[in-house]
């Protein structure tokens, strides 16, 4: 909690339960990745597979976020 900035990458779908508590449920102890809520720079980078387990919405509302990021930028 420290660094100023993490970034976290969940790739394939054994890890999209793990994705799921991280991004949709409120910090636990027993998924430590959920602290990331928590951090003022945290950055959670994954693939299609890892998405698997997350409600459309969820899935929509990031992807909203990074193609405003990205027409932004310019890319």
């Amino acid at each position: 909690m420290d660094a100023e900035e993490v970034v976290i990458i969940i790739s394939g779908h054994s890890k999209a339960h793990a994705l799921q508590k991280c991004v949709e449920e409120g910090v636990n102890h027993m998924w430590t990745v959920s602290m990331l809520q928590l951090h003022k720079h945290g950055i959670i980078v994954c693939d299609e597979e890892a998405t698997e387990e997350l409600k459309v919405e969820t899935v929509n509302y990031f992807k909203d976020i990074e193609k405003k990021a990205i027409e932004m930028k310019g890319f």
